[in-house]
């Protein structure tokens, strides 16, 4: 791989890695103050090697070297009347990355949603697909897909990927998320071509303020930070049609 490909990572993307990747993994982990890797959280992650999952692009480090891939484990909950929710970091090069892929399309992992949820998920999901929409998820669904642990319970949200292709697909997809919050407990962003997300509902909440496009700014998180954009800005890039 070359460097300029560490741009086509994009936060959420699932990544495989190598035995070189493994053992960086593990080193970088080791160097921390002991009591922030456990004995537990050690053979969790080694098992994560063993089953071959994959780990979850996130935010660069901002010292993070132009051929390193930033990435993240978030670790099965713990069990208890105060569950941790183990999340850990690491730093891969570029070239020990074995496969790359976006995250999951929601269509894959609707069996693991509330049985309560089913009806009105594939209705989501068809409407979507009606409009020229895949919905893609990231967080608890994809890891409990991926590893067969538990990480979805009674409260987890379903966190959608929205990649709206112009302005009218925006229209759309928003649409129907609001059409259906209601009914599923539907969170996430939208990704916009330039790799910089904005959580859906805050684009909605926006679009009710009788203010111009060109005055509000939103929270926006891309590969390198989060930060306040025009929503304006946002909208411009993207096609009318």
């Amino acid at each position: 791989m070359e460097l300029d490909q560490v741009a086509h990572f994009q936060r959420h993307d699932l990544v495989w890695l190598s035995p070189e990747a493994w053992a960086s993994v593990f080193s970088q982990q080791m160097a921390l103050v002991p009591n922030e890797f456990t004995g537990v959280t050690l053979q969790a992650l080694h098992r994560w090697q063993q089953e071959e999952w994959p780990a979850v692009v996130r935010r660069r480090d901002a010292d993070a070297k132009e051929d390193e891939v930033c990435v993240g484990f978030a670790l099965a909950p713990e069990t208890g009347p105060n569950p941790r929710k183990p999340r850990i970091s690491a730093r891969i090069h570029v070239q020990h990355i074995l496969e790359h892929q976006p995250s999951l399309a929601l269509s894959t992992v609707m069996p693991f949603v509330a049985a309560r949820w089913q009806q009105e998920l594939k209705s989501f999901n068809n409407q979507g697909s009606a409009a020229g929409i895949r919905w893609r998820v990231y967080g608890s669904l994809v890891f409990e897909f991926l590893t067969g642990q538990q990480y979805v319970n009674e409260q987890s949200d379903i966190d959608i990927l929205f990649r709206p292709s112009s302005q009218e697909h925006l229209v759309q997809g928003l649409a129907l998320l609001r059409q259906f919050q209601t009914q599923l407990p539907l969170d996430g962003e939208i990704i916009f071509p330039s790799g910089q997300a904005v959580a859906w509902k805050e684009w909605s909440l926006s679009d009710l303020v009788p203010a111009p496009s060109h005055t509000q700014r939103l929270l926006v998180k891309d590969n390198q930070q989060v930060r306040l954009v025009s929503k304006l800005e946002l909208l411009q890039s993207l096609p009318p049609v």
